[in-house]
């Protein structure tokens, strides 16, 4: 008994390291949308360059895509970790389903992610209207 509550709160403590991860991969993305968004605005505006505001749109697309991705997948892991948690898994299974087009895009769309998103993809969008 011992050992299966020691397999248990070891399973544990990984999945909370997964997911420790998952959530810090999302902060970093969201940094490095924001960086390079600004930068790219800003050297167009520094340079009347239409086509490279446009540009600064891309990397926030695929930023969102991303970070759509890793937020999927840790709200997977809670729940196995949750699963877990009250005895209806096995501990040592992380094996995942896979991904479909649903869960990614309802990542992408939440609350959180297409609140911040949508926000600088539209600032992006004004922003290179006006160097036009």
């Amino acid at each position: 008994m011992a050992e299966e509550l020691e397999k248990q709160l070891k399973s544990l403590e990984l999945l909370q390291g997964i997911i420790s991860r998952l959530s810090g991969h999302g902060f970093l993305l969201k940094g490095w949308a924001v960086t390079l968004t600004v930068g790219l605005l800003t050297f167009a505006g520094a340079t009347g360059q239409a086509r490279l505001a446009a540009l600064a749109g891309v990397p926030t697309l695929m930023f969102w895509m991303l970070d759509a991705y890793f937020l999927t997948r840790e709200h997977e892991y809670r729940r196995r970790f949750e699963a877990l948690r009250l005895g209806r898994a096995e501990p040592f299974d992380f094996q995942l389903r896979p991904l479909d087009a649903r869960s990614w895009a309802r990542a992408m769309f939440s609350r959180t992610l297409g609140l911040f998103y949508g926000l600088l993809v539209a600032v992006t969008l004004l922003l290179a209207m006006d160097v036009v």
